[in-house]
């Protein structure tokens, strides 16, 4: 079965692998508090695009993100589209936050909230910092000329990440998510949104 519908929702298989991943990696807690700040993320996205009355009709979740889809009949501003991006990461922050003044023995929700706040600010296209760069660029400027400015931007963030990732896995022997994320938006960007599974 290669994906289950219920109702505005789709959920691919590779998302129920992903977390099942998780699960094995950090452990059935870390796997379920990971599982938790997704389900915030997204859920900031949606009520951003509750507040501009621009609900999807619908949702495709998979083992590389969230994928909403509006009606056609929603017009949203480049603005609108810069504020719906940045709910999500922005929602996992503040989460953190609240974890680290109220519950600060809890580790695992606050790292993993931080980290998906984090990860999803870097202004890297698909991530939602990369969305809302372009966005907001496309506001200001000709959408060619937006294009380029965010592919480079990418590449040259990208770069450095891998690296970064590579060290990791070398040092740990085990943890190879920071570069397989690398490679997997190095090849979106290389080959282009048709490279989503979705």
């Amino acid at each position: 079965m290669r994906s289950i519908s219920i109702r505005r929702c789709q959920f691919h298989f590779s998302f129920f692998a992903l977390l099942a991943f998780c699960c094995v990696v950090t452990g059935i807690e870390g796997g379920a508090f990971l599982f938790m700040s997704v389900c915030l993320h997204e859920s900031a996205h949606l009520a951003a695009m509750a507040i501009f009355h621009a609900l999807p009709v619908k949702v495709i979740f998979s083992g590389f993100g969230c994928r909403m889809i509006l009606s056609e009949k929603h017009k949203l501003s480049y603005r609108q589209n810069a504020v719906i991006s940045l709910a999500g990461p922005l929602g996992n922050l503040a989460l953190a936050s609240v974890f680290f003044v109220l519950n600060p023995e809890n580790q695992i929700a606050i790292q993993s909230n931080l980290a998906l706040g984090i990860l999803h600010l870097l202004p890297i296209e698909p991530l939602d910092g990369g969305l809302a760069v372009h966005a907001f660029l496309r506001g200001k400027i000709a959408a060619g000329k937006a294009d380029k400015i965010c592919l480079v931007l990418s590449i040259a963030l990208l770069l450095p990440l891998s690296i970064l990732g590579f060290l990791i896995l070398l040092q740990t022997r085990y943890n190879f998510s920071l570069l397989a994320l690398s490679i997997y938006l190095m090849l979106y960007l290389v080959l282009g949104r048709n490279f989503l599974p979705l």
